[in-house]
């Protein structure tokens, strides 16, 4: 079974404009870039913008079917009492060691198949994903900016992630072996198996200044 989706977006959900505003702009310009790279879907948890569901099972499936995975970080998604995003991150994590693993390579910012978008509180990201990980800075989008796929800082940002996706799409196809084949048995880590990690990465926030 071949992937379904280009990519996964996972970003905490909530009831607020601006956040229904970033994930629907942000998940229409990837998918409107990604259309001339790809005959793949962008997955996004409509659900989730409702505010009172945070998960399903169809969601470690699709996950699992995705070439990659969008972070849409604020401070609060790696939430010790909402753990939702955090199970998401650690369960690509383990499907991108294993996929980078098949092709011979490592993790780094260049093949990893996890790409965070900062929207805000860029002094919160964890030093786990700045120390690791190639991170895009979104972070002085206003509700009252013009649509990000005509925003002339982050409309350039978009194209790189797509063709950052392609390029993902392209080497991991090259492989023997069907990626998806044990999808629909893909799980996501528990509360309890990522809680430990969950305290590591609110732990290496820096402080306020003085405090």
């Amino acid at each position: 079974m071949p992937f379904k989706y280009a990519c996964f977006i996972s970003y905490r959900n909530g009831q607020r404009q601006l956040m229904e505003r970033i994930i629907t702009d942000l998940s229409t310009a990837l998918a409107n870039e990604l259309e001339a790279w790809l005959d793949l879907e962008v997955y996004v948890d409509r659900e989730r913008l409702q505010g009172g569901v945070l998960y399903n099972e169809a969601l470690a499936q699709a996950l699992c079917e995705s070439v990659c995975m969008i972070v849409i970080f604020t401070p609060t998604y790696f939430s010790k009492t909402h753990s939702y995003c955090a199970r998401e991150y650690k369960a690509m994590e383990k499907l991108e060691t294993a996929r980078l693993h098949a092709l011979g390579q490592q993790t780094d910012p260049k093949h990893g198949l996890i790409i965070p978008i900062v929207f805000r509180g860029a002094e919160a990201l964890p030093d786990d994903i700045k120390e690791r990980r190639h991170y895009y800075k979104f972070d002085d989008f206003l509700l009252s900016d013009v649509e990000i796929s005509k925003h002339p800082a982050y409309a350039p940002k978009i194209r790189e992630i797509a063709r950052t996706i392609y390029d993902h799409h392209q080497r991991l196809s090259t492989l023997p072996t069907d990626l998806c084949q044990h999808c629909r048995q893909f799980t996501l880590p528990s509360e309890a198996d990522i809680l430990p990690w969950l305290e590591t990465v609110q732990g290496s926030v820096t402080p306020f200044p003085g405090r």
